[in-house]
């Protein structure tokens, strides 16, 4: 489910469709949990704070401004909660810099860890795609770490089959993934 389909959700939610918060509330509600927990350390409260996450998002989605991807506002949302926690129980005092540049820098990591996870999925889908034989050699190099000869002899081909059948499967991918060869 990409931004697109996000901002939908976001345009229905603030319509009150309960269907599409329940979506949305699915799609991140790890992210937001797993960001409160890292920040508060106290299970009970980052149940509270995420909680109160999706309350106000519910409130605040005719207020959504697509500047952004609908993920960064959720978090925004959260990491304001957590410091506003901070600050009503006092907790801010005890902060030192590095913790609040924690604050600051885990949104851009979850974001990253999220991307991530979106073009390992992308890559699974793209090795999906490969022939049979060219999966079998990119795993037998990658995972198993041998080396072209090796290939070469465990599967009774030449090297320079192994060589070919790698190459198209490396094209083939970064055709899929939209990469650009480096050496061209």
């Amino acid at each position: 489910m990409g931004n697109s389909e996000d901002l939908h959700l976001i345009k229905n939610i603030s319509q009150g469709d309960s269907k599409s918060f329940e979506s949305l509330m699915l799609k991140y509600q790890k992210l937001v949990y797993g960001f409160n927990m890292k920040m508060l350390k106290n299970k009970e409260i980052a149940e509270d704070i995420t909680q109160e996450t999706w309350v106000k998002l519910v409130r605040n989605a005719h207020q959504f401004k697509p500047t952004g991807s609908v993920k960064s506002w959720v978090l925004s949302i959260s990491r304001n909660l957590v410091i506003d926690h901070f600050r009503q129980t006092k907790k801010w005092m005890d902060l030192d810099d590095e913790k609040w540049d924690s604050i600051a820098d885990t949104q851009s990591d979850i974001e990253e860890l999220f991307a991530l996870q979106e073009r390992s999925e992308a890559l699974k889908s793209a090795f999906d795609e490969l022939s049979e034989n060219q999966k079998i050699i990119l795993s037998m190099i990658l995972i198993e770490e041998l080396n072209q000869s090796e290939v070469s002899i465990k599967l009774g081909i030449s090297v320079g089959a192994v060589k070919a059948s790698l190459f198209r499967a490396r094209e083939q991918l970064r055709k899929t993934m939209g990469v650009k060869n480096e050496q061209e």
